[in-house]
């Protein structure tokens, strides 16, 4: 990040942006009364697998850990791949994408910046301003975009016509399922993507817990623990104010962080390399830890033994229905609301040094999410037939992340 004058980030004033307002009104009112009259499964099926994909490997890898942060090397086509799916998450062109997050990040590290900036204002109101208003500030920083990005003819072509990039994937969906399809796998996902972008900027600037403070910085990031697989890890927003260049962003035992799992999956079959972790980053003297952790490392376990020992644990609690203990990502909530999650069994213990959520009694050990969904299913009968049908995708999960991460 270049600025040869520091100009001025608290002055400004906001304007109403009729391009930003009308694209987002457009995406959530087709998305709201047209999916409502196109309503099938399928749909809602193409909504969810879209939406998942371009947030996980546009969003989270192409955008922000490789566009923005440069956090990890790949082959060109793959950056470019990754790029162009973040293009249709339909936030903008990934050079306006960059250029807005650089002043952000400039600014939040200031004593001081614009409520735009920081999310300074109330729900509502900083809602108004993210979705259809941009900051016009008096004398702002010159913060120039690396030359190999702002001259990229690829990344130029996306930044002219990013709205029109949306054509191809409708084209394609209408000739699978019409209207429908388009609906629910353009309009309605790109509104979950630029809604959900400002509500985790919002809350993630705002509200959560913190493992580390940045002195002297205008705004503090804020650890969203709730939202770590529905943001495939870009809720771990404390830990990316304190490493902005690490590709991993879930550095703590039990922070789920779905990009870092798809990183370590490239890897393997060599697509990707040179992975910058908090180890890499320079050491910043304003940074400040709260508390001694143990970073997070893989843990290799059998296939056979996640699936034998889930199921073993899994008839003995559900049937007996007696206490147990939770921990893992639960040192991130309060005792109440894991006792409302889980129910009034559950013992919930900060144990921070455990890599993922665990549940024990007796003998037996799950981790991961069969942990979750057997814990939630102690709350009830009808809980407990929902978590039989959820346990065998729960169990598949955890296996496929034990595998990627061995």
């Amino acid at each position: 990040m270049h600025h040869p004058h520091n100009g001025n980030v608290v002055n400004g004033s906001m304007v109403w942006s009729p391009v930003k307002s009308l694209w987002w009104s457009a995406m959530v009112g087709v998305a709201l009364v047209g999916g409502w009259l196109t309503f099938s499964w399928p749909a809602l099926a193409l909504f969810l697998a879209t939406t998942g994909t371009v947030l996980l490997f546009g969003h989270s890898l192409g955008s922000h850990r490789k566009l923005i942060h440069d956090s990890f090397a790949c082959p060109k086509w793959l950056e470019y791949l990754l790029v162009y799916i973040g293009v249709q998450v339909g936030l903008s062109g990934p050079l306006g994408l960059l250029a807005q997050h650089d002043l952000r990040d400039y600014a939040q590290r200031q004593p001081d910046c614009h409520d735009y900036l920081r999310h300074g204002r109330s729900f509502w109101h900083d809602g108004w301003w993210q979705l259809h208003c941009e900051l016009r500030l008096d004398h702002p920083p010159q913060l120039a975009v690396p030359p190999h990005i702002a001259q990229d003819r690829f990344y130029r072509f996306l930044e002219r016509s990013w709205m029109q990039q949306q054509l191809p994937p409708a084209l394609l969906l209408y000739a699978l399922g019409g209207w429908p399809f388009v609906i629910w796998g353009v309009c309605a996902r790109i509104a979950a993507g630029v809604t959900g972008h400002w509500l985790i900027g919002y809350f993630a600037h705002n509200h959560g817990a913190m493992a580390h403070t940045v002195e002297g910085a205008a705004v503090q990031g804020h650890n969203v623990a709730l939202a770590s697989l529905l943001t495939m890890g870009e809720s771990w927003h404390n830990n990316h104010h304190a490493y902005p260049g690490s590709a991993r962003l879930g550095l703590y035992p039990g922070e789920w962080d779905p990009g870092w799992w798809v990183l370590v999956l490239l890897k393997r079959v060599g697509l990707a390399w040179n992975f910058r972790l908090p180890a890499d980053c320079p050491p910043r003297a304003e940074l400040r830890a709260h508390a001694v952790l143990p970073l997070a490392m893989p843990q290799a376990r059998s296939w056979r033994a996640i699936v034998g020992t889930t199921a073993t644990a899994s008839r003995q609690l559900l049937a007996q229905r007696s206490q147990f203990v939770l921990e893992g990502p639960f040192v991130l909530l309060s005792e109440h609301a894991a006792r409302c999650l889980a129910g009034a069994r559950v013992q919930p213990q900060r144990v921070a040094a455990r890599l993922r959520l665990s549940l024990t009694h007796g003998g037996q050990t799950v981790i991961g999410l069969p942990a979750l969904v057997i814990a939630v299913g102690t709350r009830n009968a009808f809980m407990a037939a929902v978590a039989l049908v959820l346990l065998p995708l729960a169990t598949l999960c955890e296996v496929a992340r034990s595998q990627i991460e061995a």
